[in-house]
């Protein structure tokens, strides 16, 4: 007994045909054992029988598209089949299997999905909820009210739905499965990410004078962004991760490149760099006061500098 699996694109089983016999064929003529509705499969595609061992093998019967193994490249005259992998014709994908394959166990009912996952959007979208708050409350210069907190938090939870919704209709069209939840912890560690830096920035160029962290802080945002939409893109598809990864790659470094050309043509142009204009409390000023005298000093030292540039730059027969 012989058990034949139509797969769909998802690796989901279309069809299941047991036959009872010693030797099958499959192709699109009537007078196979298994009939497939593909123009791309010839009439007898391929034959399947046990060898001396009492393996089933796949056989090519002379077909123009051949046997392949899986996603494999190279055709096969032949190939030993473990009714764990499957082998494509056309553009079919067949499992075989016999009668003595061995299953998996039986879920528990109950048990397929765990409520972690539910736990932690959950605690994850309360933390995001509570800093946006919190980032309005620091930001409030006038009398609250109610719209101030509730407008933010609205658009914030839109935007994370929208892209949410929209990765899981990617997943849904391209895996069969939406893996909304998977999608939302993602976005919302993304989010979190981007939040946290983005303060740890603020406070580490006002309290310590380390304006890097901020004048940078458009690449790091750049890298979160493309470690999400990799993570999504995983959840996608399983396949091609290395190609996906070396795109995303791509992309990043492209726009680090970019958005770096801009910001330097910018500073070029005002002569002023990118400084945090959020108002901190003066007792998070770590980095030591500058007396009065050292700032003379700097001015001093600006200016005998600029007199030698300026001396450099004054045309010849000019007097001095």
């Amino acid at each position: 007994m012989i058990w034949i699996e139509i797969l769909s694109k998802h690796r989901d089983v279309a069809g299941r045909f047991r036959v009872d016999a010693a030797e099958i064929s499959i192709g699109r003529g009537y007078d196979n054992h298994v009939i497939l509705d593909d123009p791309y499969v010839a009439a007898r595609h391929v034959r399947i029988f046990r060898d001396g061992d009492g393996r089933l093998v796949a056989e090519d019967l002379g077909s123009a598209n051949g046997l392949y193994l899986d996603r494999g490249k190279s055709r096969k005259p032949q190939l030993v089949l473990d009714g764990t992998k499957p082998i494509r014709i056309g553009q079919t994908l067949l499992r075989v299997r016999d009668a003595g394959h061995a299953v998996e166990p039986e879920r528990l009912a109950g048990s397929e999905r765990s409520a972690l996952p539910i736990i932690a959007a959950i605690g994850l979208g309360a933390v995001l909820l509570a800093i946006n708050a919190m980032l309005v409350w620091f930001a409030q210069v006038s009398e609250p009210h109610a719209s101030d907190y509730l407008v933010p938090t609205l658009t914030m939870i839109g935007i994370v739905v929208a892209w949410v919704g929209v990765w899981a209709l990617l997943a849904r069209l391209f895996s069969g499965r939406s893996h909304f939840l998977r999608h939302l912890l993602i976005a919302q560690a993304g989010l979190l990410a981007f939040f946290v830096y983005s303060e740890l920035a603020q406070i580490a160029s006002f309290a310590l004078t380390w304006t890097t962290v901020f004048s940078y802080g458009y690449a790091v945002s750049w890298v979160v962004l493309a470690v999400i939409c990799f993570l999504h893109l995983r959840e996608v598809g399983r396949s091609h991760t290395v190609v996906k990864g070396i795109v995303v790659g791509v992309l990043l470094v492209v726009a680090i490149a970019v958005q770096s050309l801009q910001r330097s043509e910018a500073f070029a142009n005002s002569g002023r760099p990118n400084v945090s204009h959020v108002l901190l409390p003066p007792s998070l000023r770590l980095a030591p006061l500058r007396t009065e005298q050292a700032f003379i000093d700097n001015v001093a030292s600006l200016k005998a500098r600029l007199d030698a540039d300026r001396a450099e730059l004054k045309p010849a027969g000019v007097e001095r």
